[in-house]
């Protein structure tokens, strides 16, 4: 199994890379943000650590995590955000470890797509990472258009990541995603089908 690990700042477009890419490969597609919504659903050993942290205010009408409620606690509060994190990302690396582990042996890729792949430890599941290049003001735009945010919630979560020079020094390849969808096809069309 070979393993493409996918990684860019908020806005960049990653996950659309990891799209992309996955259809490309015929591979399958682990989404650490998609995890971490799934470790924390009710059952899961996240679900009660995140309450007795947090609450139960945090809930909804279902029973299940509110993430926006959580969201508005964890973004305006750096203690809270590393507490959130210290719940949820061990059980995103457990997934991944357990899912990718299972899986070694056989033919194919795995894309793996998180904003934090260096900080987790998640590219040592890695044979190749990507790094996904936008400008910050062009990721700035495009997250008040695609998501809402206004520019001081994205320079806020813009500033609790890496600088594009920490990841630039590391990745193997730097996917410039500063055109079209066109231009993004083009560019993971044009790599090898297949991967050394």
């Amino acid at each position: 199994m070979f393993v493409i690990g996918i990684t860019g700042g908020v806005g960049s477009g990653k996950s659309l890379v990891a799209k992309l890419a996955s259809r490309k490969y015929n591979a399958g597609l682990l989404i650490a943000d998609k995890l971490g919504h799934v470790v924390m659903e009710p059952g899961r050993p996240a679900f009660n650590k995140i309450i007795e942290m947090f609450g139960s205010s945090i809930l909804g009408q279902d029973g299940s995590i509110d993430r926006k409620k959580l969201a508005d606690i964890v973004f305006n509060n750096d203690k809270a955000w590393s507490g959130m994190n210290s719940i949820i990302h061990p059980e995103v690396m457990m997934y991944i470890e357990n899912y990718i582990g299972s899986r070694r042996d056989q033919e194919g890729y795995i894309i793996l797509e998180t904003a934090i792949m260096y900080e987790t430890g998640c590219d040592r599941f890695c044979n190749e990472i990507w790094y996904v290049y936008v400008p910050e003001d062009a990721r700035i735009k495009r997250l008040s258009e695609n998501r809402g945010y206004t520019e001081e919630k994205s320079r806020s979560i813009i500033k609790k990541q890496k600088p594009d020079s920490f990841f630039m020094e590391r990745a193997g390849r730097i996917i410039d995603n500063t055109g079209s969808i066109k231009d993004l096809e083009n560019i993971i069309a044009s790599f090898p089908g297949t991967l050394p």
